[in-house]
């Protein structure tokens, strides 16, 4: 997978996690705290790895 293409994947993950909390907060939802560290912690995952083995490539 190339650069571009998993920063544009990556982005429209952010994109989809953003609605999913902004859903469960509207709906007033139990399960919004849980929702809102897992995925928060895997996009930051992604999105660092993404960065770091863009930073080795050039």
């Amino acid at each position: 997978m190339t650069k571009k293409k998993s920063g544009l994947v990556l982005l429209i993950l952010s994109m989809v996690y953003a609605a999913v909390i902004a859903l469960l907060a509207v709906s007033g939802s139990g399960a919004l705290t849980v929702v809102a560290i897992a995925g928060g912690a895997l996009l930051g995952i992604g999105w660092a790895t993404v960065g770091y083995l863009g930073a080795q490539k050039s």
